[in-house]
């Protein structure tokens, strides 16, 4: 009888029975309770404060969680930098602060760092995703686009941020919706990066999964097209870093390509040939870092290509999606960002 038991109980967990489990209200329920639990649990770092972004009335707003890492707390002589952080599909706010290490430079360097959690979203998409290939999400004015900037609007007005050293990156999902900032909302941005991203607009079938085995991407004339489209009178160029590894097997690199070249057919930038070009190894990692300067000698576009990992993060804290032994992307990200102030607006 117990023998019996047991072979029943086998049979319901590899059978029909689990799988109705898994579709049921029941185990929404059980899930949101374990997320609701793990975050009510978890240790918050020091010098980081949450908060709650809610929906405001434009279409597509959602209620948002973020965190702020604040060195030395509120009180601040005068105006700090701020960076946005994103995190890409599969992860939360908390995953990217921990394996970008963007919290320890900005201890020593005095800026502010603003992690938003997607927190809920719409569309067929993997947990988590940022949805950069979906329209409703990437026009300045509705969705996701402009909940994140509306959360820099709510950081600029409980601490004091200098509005020309606004900067924004993220990984995967993240960086797409990165550059999907930098043009929705180029006259306020002062400059960004992509790490393991895609170009503005892309589609969702430019990254690699088990039915999109070969990656496709839109023509860059089209995409600059779009660009341009978006930003109106508030066109900018704004300098954009690009980080990518040419071993990734989810974003091909075909992706930074694209993207290089359509930033560069938007805002005039010669890509013909590269004005510094710099190269070396870390840790077994090659990499090479190509920069193209406007006619006054400021970096316009700069590329780190990667040899050796995978897709993730480089360089930083271990964890999910992240390469530490690479070299130290968030170094060079912050130099990119400081030499790259919000001018001409």
């Amino acid at each position: 009888m117990i023998i019996d038991s047991l072979r029943k109980i086998r049979s319901w967990f590899s059978g029909s029975g689990l799988k109705r489990l898994l579709r049921s209200p029941l185990h929404g329920g059980l899930q949101a309770a374990l997320a609701a639990w793990r975050e009510r649990n978890r240790k918050i770092p020091p010098n980081d404060v949450t908060h709650t972004f809610h929906a405001r009335a434009y279409p597509g707003s959602r209620t948002r969680r973020y965190l702020l890492h604040v060195p030395g707390g509120k009180a601040a002589t005068r105006p700090r930098p701020l960076v946005m952080v994103l995190h890409g599909c599969r992860q939360d706010n908390h995953d990217i602060e921990q394996i970008s290490g963007f919290n320890q430079l900005a201890d020593k360097h005095g800026f502010l760092v603003v992690y938003p959690f997607i927190t809920s979203y719409r569309g067929l998409r993997n947990r988590n995703c940022w949805g950069w290939w979906f329209d409703r999400e990437i026009h300045a004015g509705a969705g996701e686009v402009e909940d994140l900037w509306q959360i820099i609007e709510e950081v600029r007005q409980q601490y004091s941020v200098d509005s020309h050293r606004v900067h924004v990156t993220g990984l995967s999902s993240g960086a797409g919706m990165a550059v999907a900032m930098m043009v929705a909302h180029a006259d306020k941005i002062a400059s960004g990066a992509a790490v393991a991203g895609v170009p503005y607009a892309e589609k969702a079938d430019a990254v690699r999964h088990e039915l999109n085995p070969e990656p496709r991407n839109r023509p860059v004339i089209a995409i600059a097209y779009d660009m341009r489209a978006e930003m109106g009178e508030g066109s900018r160029t704004v300098p954009l870093q690009i980080v990518h590894s040419l071993d990734d097997d989810k974003v091909d690199i075909q992706s930074a390509i694209v993207l290089r070249d359509s930033w560069a057919h938007c805002f005039e930038v010669d890509i013909r040939e590269a004005d510094q070009v710099s190269s070396g190894q870390v840790n077994g990692t090659s990499w090479e870092q190509s920069t193209y300067f406007d006619d006054e000698g400021k970096a316009l576009i700069e590329t780190l290509f990667l040899q050796g990992p995978g897709h993730g993060w480089y360089g930083g804290n271990p964890g999910r999606f992240s390469f530490p032994d690479a070299p130290d992307i968030k170094q060079d990200m912050w130099k990119f960002f400081s030499s790259n102030p919000l001018t001409g607006v």
